[in-house]
């Protein structure tokens, strides 16, 4: 039986590892040169399935706490169609996270058709997961925001505005206590700069797959990343 190269030479194996990720986020020209293959996309869904966990994570915390703070009100009923509203909320970084694979792999590989028809799918989808590693960093960011702030949170009987027992509209005003929270704000805001690198990592992820110049490459990144980072700031704007 074989043995792994991390096992045999740890020391080497993170040198090497560290390196790949610096490569990605500060060089992914050269990233997409060296260290990426064609076969395969296990370590790709690997990836895209890590940032979805981690940002739930943070919502799972948070929903406990709404639900822990909400059930000593008997103005807000939370039955089960709110608890299962809620709990949509909470998977929402998971689905999110294959839904941009798919907006930036899909997006990018059609705006290209402007310049191009060279390249498959494939291979642009398996380039386009390691682009949202910056994703995975801004989730991160937000699930430690979401666990503090459910350390913080008070609710108090004048901040109940809400008069209806619509399942919709009592899930929303539920978790807009959460999303309105300082530090959620300004995690979920710090994710703009996420959505740009990951659409500056993006360009060279097509770039090759597309046979497109670099300018060609941004441009054509360009269009998905201007719809996340709307979607980021919209999010922002109706949370406040």
């Amino acid at each position: 039986m074989g043995v792994s190269n991390a096992v045999r030479n740890p020391g080497s194996y993170i040198s090497r590892t560290l390196g790949l990720y610096r490569a990605l986020l500060t060089d992914p020209e050269r990233f997409y040169d060296e260290y990426i293959g064609t076969r395969r996309v296990k370590s790709e869904f690997a990836l895209v399935l890590v940032t979805g966990l981690v940002g739930l994570v943070g919502n799972y915390l948070m929903l406990q706490e709404l639900i822990f703070q909400f059930e000593g009100f008997q103005s807000v009923v939370i039955n089960q169609q709110v608890r299962f509203q809620l709990q949509q909320r909470v998977i929402e970084p998971l689905l999110g996270a294959f839904l941009l694979w798919i907006w930036f792999g899909i997006g990018m590989y059609y705006v290209a058709w402007l310049y191009t028809t060279i390249g498959t799918t494939y291979v642009t989808m398996k380039r386009t997961a390691w682009a949202l590693f910056p994703v995975l960093i801004g989730n991160i960011i937000h699930t430690a925001a979401m666990a503090y702030a459910s350390t913080t949170l008070e609710v108090t009987e004048d901040d109940i505005t809400i008069t209806t027992s619509i399942a919709d509209e009592v899930s929303s005003f539920v978790w807009s206590q959460a999303s309105g929270e300082t530090v959620v704000l300004a995690a979920t805001a710090v994710g703009i700069v996420f959505a740009l690198w990951t659409g500056y990592i993006g360009a060279y992820a097509i770039k090759d797959v597309r046979d497109l110049t670099t300018s060609e490459a941004y441009k054509v990144a360009a269009v998905p990343t201007g719809g996340y980072v709307l979607y980021i700031a919209y999010s922002v704007v109706t949370a406040l």
